[in-house]
């Protein structure tokens, strides 16, 4: 995690977490998640901002734990998604269950999104939309990776052929062109992480406190540089690694 904040939004509370990367010691990530939800529930939290413009995925067993967290208690025991192989291995099709992590208890969750946000990115938004009220901000659609796959060694190298494909508790998951954003917002590089007037974090503000989002004076000025700049901060990894 890069930052994690909470914000007054009109009579709301909202957790804003920015959420760089799946990868990493995932003992230290979900202990560190333990502590932000906790946090949220102290503060009365009632809505979450998950910002991954720029997550270009990583392991799968983290995007499961942060599922957790932030997915409705009533959803507990749900189907969260299935890793599904083709008919010659069909047996090994796995089911994932939601098992809640925290006490946090809400419907609305935002992603700030860009077409970096991919694969174990994606597969977060994809699992919690049967359950909760998700809605995506950003200058365009996500990356488009439904699929994972397994590192094979093979001397000193790993190769990451595409091993499987995920779906949600609706059976949804054929997300190949991306998943599509609700409001289209200038991507605010001009601004620092957690700033309430970066467009993106405005906008979903803005529409937790009044009900509808801003457009984040998203033009043909801003938008040719900051497609630009996002190409340089783009993560070369882009994947769902089953860990």
């Amino acid at each position: 995690m890069v930052l994690d904040s909470v914000y007054t939004a009109g009579s709301k509370k909202a957790g804003y977490i920015v959420f760089n990367s799946f990868l990493g010691d995932t003992t230290q990530v979900m202990n560190e998640l333990t502590d932000v939800f906790s946090r949220f529930v102290a503060e009365n939290v009632t809505d979450v901002i998950v910002d991954l413009r720029y997550n270009g995925g990583g392991y799968v067993s983290v995007s499961e734990g942060l599922a957790n967290f932030l997915v409705k208690s009533s959803a507990n025991g749900s189907i969260m998604m299935t890793q599904q192989y083709n008919s010659n291995y069909a047996d090994l099709n796995e089911v994932t269950m939601f098992h809640k992590r925290g006490s946090l208890n809400i419907n609305n969750i935002y992603f700030v999104v860009t077409d970096n946000t991919a694969s174990a990115s994606e597969l977060l938004i994809n699992n919690l939309k049967p359950y909760m009220n998700v809605k995506l901000v950003g200058p365009e659609s996500t990356y488009g990776k439904p699929v994972g796959f397994f590192p094979i060694p093979v001397s000193d190298w790993y190769i990451f052929p595409v091993s499987f494909r995920s779906t949600n508790g609706q059976n949804q998951g054929n997300y190949f062109d991306g998943i599509a954003v609700d409001q289209q917002v200038d991507d605010g590089l001009d601004k620092d992480w957690g700033d309430t007037a970066e467009a993106s974090l405005a906008s979903v503000l803005s529409y937790i406190s009044t009900g509808s989002f801003t457009n984040g004076g998203l033009n043909s000025r801003l938008e040719k540089p900051n497609v630009s700049e996002n190409n340089k901060m783009n993560r070369n990894f882009k994947g769902a690694i089953a860990r």
